[in-house]
């Protein structure tokens, strides 16, 4: 397989008899994907299975109209009878498209409620030593040093931006908020002459991380947390007292437990819309089934335990006398020794190539339109996205717009004008939290490393509550290993 492909790049890229070499790579990288997507698939799908069927996450609840959604559709799209060309496959290619949104758009409502908790956690855990003992700590000049050794350990210009960037999510919070909306616009400029896409990402993180975003939907999707969000809202936080501290700790890492398991089986559930949703893009029908028979009878075989019902598969479990659901799982199993192995080859062939996918989708473009292949190639393109290991990457991107300096400007200025309005009536601990949480994932505002040294200098010495001091000196001291 990495022959043939690697075979056909060398072509490609030479430009050597391109009528017959861009419609062959385009068939051996859907070949490839194909292949791996199914191996995935069949692993992920057998996971699936099990995590329901013994009730491993109890939210399965919450997303039983996709999961019975998308086994209707893997019934459809592995049977061996079903034309790649037909109505009923397009069909399904847009049943799987609309569930991969709907997830998407669940996600993003699970993202919304664990930053807030995460704001919610900041405060608390800066409490923390206001209610337990303290013991002895480098005193301020000693840390800050400790603290600047670990940013600077390496040459790696990326490793210290992110060092810095973990540190000052922990270090106490004392900048003032004209400075800290004099960083967001900076922040914002830098996309002057990007692609929109890459600003409208960087706002919605950021939105997210402040406590900014809002989607209709959460009015419809897990609203049990709406409640215990007004609940923290609502607390006094600098009349807390140790009780109600502990209360209120409590809950928060139970509600953070909840949605990190609704999360986990929302990122299950995408991660097999994007596996079917592939095998659908690549079109290789039922001879692509042939080349892992291990792999088409373990999906046909969970697939048919999902939705109680027999398919051809299991004609030799019957000569086997197996009856039970646990029997048949197990069985199916079985087969996974079958393909050892093979993922790995599938990974380097694949890898081959979609290194010059960009390149020949580019400098080939003429020749890719007069043989009329530009659907093809766009199809392959979601492939590689899927592949990617971003599983909620957007697949059908709008024409991309550069970024003018008055639309960074003016989407600064709003950015700023919202913070402003939902720091009105809060508490500076919550403003704190938020101001530290954004800090953290907007790109590093130092010149020098003396910049770097004044600023852990100065959070320390601004600092008059010794527990949160005591707090952040411990957290960054568990990060720094």
């Amino acid at each position: 397989m990495s022959t043939k492909i690697r075979e056909c790049v060398r072509k490609i890229s030479g430009g050597k008899d391109l009528e017959k070499a861009l419609p062959e790579y385009l068939e051996l990288s859907r070949d490839i994907h194909d292949s791996h997507a199914r191996l995935k698939f069949m692993m992920e799908y057998y996971i699936f299975y099990e995590m329901i069927s013994e009730g491993i996450n109890p939210y399965i609840e919450t997303a039983k109209d996709i999961a019975d959604a998308l086994h209707h559709s893997v019934r459809i799209l592995m049977d061996p009878e079903t034309d790649p060309a037909g109505e009923e496959y397009k069909k399904q290619g847009e049943i799987l498209y609309s569930l991969r949104q709907e997830v998407t758009g669940r996600m993003q409502v699970l993202t919304a409620y664990v930053d807030k908790f995460v704001i919610y956690e900041y405060i608390l855990n800066r409490m923390q030593y206001r209610f337990e003992d303290r013991e002895t700590q480098a005193d301020d000049n000693v840390f800050a040093q400790e603290v600047l050794q670990f940013i600077f350990s390496t040459k790696d210009n990326m490793a210290i931006n992110d060092n810095i960037r973990m540190v000052l999510g922990q270090l106490p919070m004392r900048m003032t908020r004209r400075h800290y909306f004099d960083l967001i616009r900076e922040s914002i400029s830098v996309y002057k002459g990007s692609d929109k896409s890459a600003l409208d990402g960087h706002l919605y993180m950021f939105r997210t991380n402040a406590m900014l975003y809002h989607t209709p939907d959460m009015e419809k999707y897990f609203t049990e947390f709406i409640p215990v969000i007004e609940e923290f809202e609502k607390l006094d936080y600098e009349k807390m007292d140790g009780e109600l501290y502990q209360i209120y700790a409590e809950k928060l890492r139970i509600n953070a437990s909840k949605l990190n398991d609704i999360s986990d089986l929302y990122m299950l559930i995408q991660k097999l819309i994007n596996g079917m949703y592939s095998l659908f893009l690549a079109k290789c029908g039922a001879e692509a089934g042939e080349k892992y028979p291990a792999a088409e009878l373990v999906i046909r075989g969970i697939n048919d335990l999902f939705l109680h019902e027999e398919s051809s598969i299991w004609q030799e479990a019957k000569e086997n006398s197996l009856e039970t659901e646990e029997e048949k799982l197990y069985w199916l199993g079985e087969h996974f020794p079958e393909i050892e192995g093979k993922q790995e080859r599938v990974y380097e062939a694949m890898t081959v190539a979609d290194a010059v996918l960009d390149e020949t989708m580019n400098a080939r473009r003429e020749m890719i339109t007069q043989l009329g292949l530009e659907e093809d190639f766009v199809s392959l393109q979601q492939l590689v996205d899927l592949s990617s290991g971003s599983d909620f990457v957007e697949l059908r991107k709008p024409e991309e717009q550069k970024v003018t300096a008055q639309m960074a400007e003016e989407a600064a200025e709003k950015l700023v004008e919202e913070l402003k309005q939902a720091f009105k009536g809060q508490s500076r601990l919550v403003r704190r939290a938020v101001m530290a949480n954004t800090l953290e994932k907007i790109p590093v505002f130092f010149s020098t490393p003396q910049e770097v040294a004044d600023y852990i200098s100065q959070s320390l010495v601004l600092c008059d509550d010794e527990a949160e001091k005591y707090a952040s000196k411990q957290l960054i001291n568990d990060m720094m290993g």
